[in-house]
């Protein structure tokens, strides 16, 4: 692993025991056992450590799946990829609970801009890799290639959307719900 990667491994550890607000260049320093300027040299500004971290998170979590498996029906493989932006069900309360805490502390009275920056971060990594396969479907035909931008910030909004939803009316909203949702909105862009 390279150093810039323990870096990141640092920062992700230091986030998921101290939160997310704990991510300053100092802290995330220490818990790679470097000093600031050896950080500085990996990531020159908060904002590059910031997007690095949302990048992994993102990542670590969104997979390709068989997007490019042209064997398959695209829209299944779209929903089957789409499906990773839902919490498990054993976990749903607490991914969501999280989401919140992020959304919470980027952008609620008592933000952080560190958090708002990793969130910026996250959201622009998703859009990529929404923008990604998407555009694989496109070049094989099966979304207009002019919607592919379009089809992606939709997605975003109809995610952000379910997992409120999931959160605040968990008694006429459960993950089925959201999962037709995800399903609609599959059968929708395909061409």
């Amino acid at each position: 692993m390279s150093r810039r990667d323990e870096i990141i491994e640092a920062a992700l550890r230091l986030a998921k025991t101290e939160g997310i607000g704990a991510l300053s260049v100092r802290a995330v320093a220490n818990a790679a056992g470097i000093g600031p300027t050896t950080l500085r040299h990996y990531f020159p500004s908060q904002a590059e450590l910031r997007q690095a971290v949302a990048v992994a998170v993102v990542s670590g979590s969104l997979d390709d799946l068989a997007i490019a498996d042209d064997t398959r029906e695209p829209v299944q493989r779209l929903y089957d990829c789409l499906l990773q932006f839902l919490p498990p069900s054993e976990d749903q309360e607490a991914v969501l609970g999280g989401w919140f805490e992020l959304y919470r502390l980027a952008l609620g009275p008592e933000s952080l801009p560190a958090v708002r920056g990793l969130l910026e971060s996250g959201h622009r990594t998703s859009a990529q890799v929404l923008q990604r396969w998407l555009g694989t479907l496109a070049d094989q035909g099966h979304v207009v290639p002019d919607d592919v931008d379009t089809h992606a910030t939709r997605a975003l909004a109809l995610i952000d959307g379910l997992h409120l939803n999931l959160l605040l009316s968990p008694e006429r909203f459960d993950l089925e719900v959201a999962r037709e949702a995800l399903r609609w909105f599959a059968e929708r862009v395909i061409a």
